[in-house]
């Protein structure tokens, strides 16, 4: 499914959907998000905003300058993967995403926070990054690393931490789908693809991208997402791996674009 391209101020007087997503990066959130609107088959349109570009639109909007956005009609933006969620959930009912026994949608919602959510897995790994950036040597020429770090709450503590938050948040996630497994199911709540299936897919490119064939990004930016702490590569289990291609190929479209 083919989105409309727009700019940001067309997006902020327009109707309908919209939603505004880094381009050139697979940025989590966003490529979950895009995901869930492909699953869903949910017209939009689309702004691609690049990296370093001005923001003052966005936050005059949103009153945030942070991605991905979604906008329906005059509602308020949704900024949080949760808002975000339930709007395309209301928007487009079937296929679900959200499990309709409760204790699915406690299960799923519990390890979609700890993955999509402030201080999971995918926010942690980010301020891991952050933590290498600004002590390897030469320092942060750049300063993505202090501008990300300032941003999103980074300590020198937080980052000594990080490494191991990411290990038992992988070791949780790989647990899951074993014991999914042992059951029958290829999916990480019940037996039907949800949210979590798509989050997951999407959060996987931190720790070890799609195949650049699948997934064309910089190479300067797949070198940032690939992760080499042994600690990290030895957490992320073959199932999990395996799990992401299995949803990619089944569910959402390839390749990706990050255009």
């Amino acid at each position: 499914m083919k989105a409309e391209r727009i700019d940001i101020e067309q997006a902020r007087r327009a109707s309908g959907l919209r939603i505004v997503t880094l381009a050139h990066v697979p940025s989590p959130w966003g490529e979950a998000l895009k995901g869930i609107l492909h699953i869903k088959q949910l017209p939009h349109a689309r702004v691609s905003h690049v990296f370093g570009s001005p923001t003052q639109t966005l936050l005059e909007w949103t009153a945030q300058d942070s991605f991905p956005v979604m906008a329906w009609n005059d509602e308020r933006p949704r900024t949080t993967w949760i808002e975000q969620l339930y709007l395309a959930e209301r928007l487009a009912p079937t296929p679900r995403l959200i499990p309709e026994r409760l204790e699915d949608r406690i299960l799923m919602f519990g390890y979609c926070n700890e993955l999509c959510g402030e201080n999971g897995l995918g926010w942690t790994e980010r301020l891991r990054w952050v933590h290498e950036g600004l002590a390897k040597p030469g320092g942060d020429p750049a300063g993505t690393s202090a501008y990300l770090g300032k941003k999103y709450g980074y300590t020198p503590e937080i980052g000594k931490r990080a490494t191991e938050r990411v290990v038992s948040g992988l070791t949780a996630l790989a647990a899951r789908l074993e014991q999914q497994r042992t059951r029958g199911s290829r999916f990480f709540i019940g037996d039907t693809i949800s949210a979590m299936d798509v989050y997951w897919a999407a959060f996987s490119n931190m720790i070890k991208p799609l195949a650049p064939e699948l997934c064309p990004m910089p190479r300067m930016i797949r070198e940032m997402f690939t992760a080499t702490e042994p600690s990290i590569v030895a957490a992320t289990k073959p199932i999990l791996i395996e799990h992401r291609d299995f949803i990619f190929k089944n569910y959402l479209e390839l390749p990706v674009d990050l255009s």
